[in-house]
């Protein structure tokens, strides 16, 4: 293959991530004028959200650095504004999720928390304490740092060579976050094991917290407190909106694996044992029902399974791209 070649496919590969990114992003802001305007959605902490995903860019360069001491240099041209989308999309997101119960009023919950209770016989975060409680407050922290590890992960594919496993991963990260984190969590509006008790009275979910309590898991009790005040008195800050299902923790965990498998193959085991982790954590922490945990998993491999031909399609054009992944189907 020639220089000029390989350039113009590189350019391809990463126009057609990047536009998928600008696209969404834009999405996003139209939904938030629109819910900003019904004044169901709060103003963004914009340049809060760039500035982190700067930092977050800063850590993956470095790791990258320790890891290869000479990494090819990344195309700015793609990584400052996908940096700037991913800061932006990042601050209208959580008003997104805090505009839901104003948009669809919770209703899943107790659908889930019969059937659930029908199937295992009592909370599945019962039945997780009982096995992984002497582990409450580890799993905590770890859950707790979710956020930059997902952040770190996404970077670090970012800065990767344009490839076609890069381009089909960044879509898919982009759009389950959209999809799943905005319109999923929509349709299927619901509070979580840790919010229940407050969106619906009751004391359902009492031993729970009492049990998160006593085994010392703090992270989860001062950040859903934090969550339960914004969303309260209606002065949402930084954090802000409750939503269970799906669970995008478990969503983009699952992600990792997908894009591990791809990307660096040696690594998904360890990938899929952490998205295991997360799964486990995020019901035995009270943040989810089980089944929030399913939903992100199979949301996951759907939208991984449309980033193939999606990304062929902006990288070849419509006719090009179809036929391309029917050969590869067959």
């Amino acid at each position: 293959m020639s220089a000029g070649v390989k350039l113009d496919q590189d350019s391809r590969e990463d126009r057609s991530w990047l536009t998928v990114m600008v696209f969404v992003t834009a999405v996003e802001l139209a939904c938030w004028t629109f819910a900003w305007g019904a004044r169901i959605a709060p103003t963004p902490f914009v340049l809060t959200y760039v500035a982190l995903a700067f930092a977050a860019l800063g850590s993956a360069l470095l790791l990258r650095w320790v890891l290869h001491r000479r990494p090819p240099r990344p195309n700015w041209l793609t990584v400052i504004p996908a940096t700037i989308c991913v800061g932006v999309g990042a601050s209208v997101f959580l008003p997104l999720k805090y505009a839901i119960p104003h948009i669809l009023p919770f209703w899943l919950d107790a659908s889930l928390v019969g059937a659930e209770r029908s199937v295992f016989g009592t909370d599945p975060w019962m039945l997780l304490d009982h096995l992984f409680g002497w582990a409450a407050v580890p799993m905590d922290k770890l859950y707790g740092l979710w956020l930059p590890t997902q952040a770190l992960v996404m970077f670090t594919v970012m800065l990767q060579p344009p490839s076609a496993a890069k381009t089909r991963a960044l879509i898919a990260y982009v759009l389950t976050w959209f999809v799943l984190g905005v319109v999923a969590a929509t349709a299927f509006s619901s509070a979580g094991p840790i919010f229940h008790d407050r969106v619906f009275g009751g004391d359902s979910f009492a031993a729970l917290v009492a049990t998160l309590r006593s085994r010392g898991a703090s992270m989860v009790l001062a950040e859903s407190d934090r969550m339960w005040t914004s969303f309260a008195s209606a002065r949402p800050g930084i954090v802000a909106g409750i939503s269970a299902v799906p669970s995008i923790h478990v969503a983009i965990s699952i992600w990792f694996v997908f894009a591990a498998r791809v990307l660096a193959p040696s690594a998904a085991k360890y990938a899929a044992l952490y998205s295991l982790v997360i799964w486990v954590g995020s019901v035995q922490l009270g943040w989810h029902y089980a089944t929030d945990g399913l939903a992100g998993a199979l949301g996951a491999w759907a939208i991984w399974g449309l980033s193939r031909p999606l990304a062929a399609i902006l990288r070849d054009g419509w006719s090009a791209g179809a036929r391309r992944h029917a050969t590869q189907l067959s």
